[in-house]
């Protein structure tokens, strides 16, 4: 009856101390992503035992008394009695099996061995999709600036400016002029008189000189 009682306790407060065995406390462990079925499965928990125990306080004994239907007083007889009588069987080697919390022995050194049963799970695994969002707006670190996942699109889909091609005109006048100078040394070859005027130069006839009269 007081183990049922106990572990009631145990579970609603997650801690429970036993003078003279420890402080069986009740761990938490997360909750466990199942990728490849697409579960979550939900925490569960584990017992473990302390050395070190608290004095049970005040609302406990209130509370056991209520779970027996005794006064407080009687809980308090009936849990110290509990509680030396479990130190006295496990020193003497008997094996406790606390069923949901675990096993209780003597260790090689006289101390308390405990052994926590399997880890408890409340609930049942739920299913869970991972849900991409193509267009959720978050934030983007670009070097010291911050900028929104949406203006970084708009900013990589830019469509590139229009060209100019301004120099086309120029780079065919001046092929068309390089071509004209090579047809033109090509026919009339690289003398430099041909490209000279060949009109002979006659010099004037000088007036008779004039006279100077004494």
């Amino acid at each position: 009856m007081m183990y049922e009682t106990l572990y009631q306790y145990f579970i609603l407060h997650k801690k429970l101390s036993i003078p003279g065995i420890g402080t069986f406390l009740m761990e938490r462990k997360p909750v466990v992503n199942d990728f490849v079925n697409k579960q979550m499965h939900p925490p569960s928990y584990a017992v473990s035992l302390q050395a070190a125990t608290d004095s049970p306080a005040t609302h406990f004994f209130k509370w056991m008394g209520g779970a027996l239907h005794v006064s407080d007083r009687d809980a308090i007889i009936r849990f110290n009695d509990f509680a030396f009588d479990l130190k006295k069987q496990i020193g003497s080697g008997d094996i406790i099996a606390w069923d949901g919390v675990g096993t209780l022995s003597k260790g090689l050194a006289a101390e308390i061995k405990f052994v926590s049963s399997e880890n408890k799970i409340f609930g049942a695994p739920v299913m869970a999709e991972k849900i991409i969002r193509e267009k959720a707006e978050h934030m983007v670190r670009v070097g010291e600036d911050h900028k929104t996942s949406v203006e970084m699109t708009e900013m990589l889909n830019q469509s590139p400016g229009k060209k100019s091609y301004w120099w086309i005109p120029s780079l065919i006048i001046a092929l068309l002029a390089f071509m004209f100078i090579g047809w033109y040394f090509s026919e009339h070859g690289l003398d430099v008189s041909s490209t000279a005027n060949e009109q002979k130069l006659i010099p004037l006839e000088t007036s008779a000189p004039y006279e100077i009269l004494p």
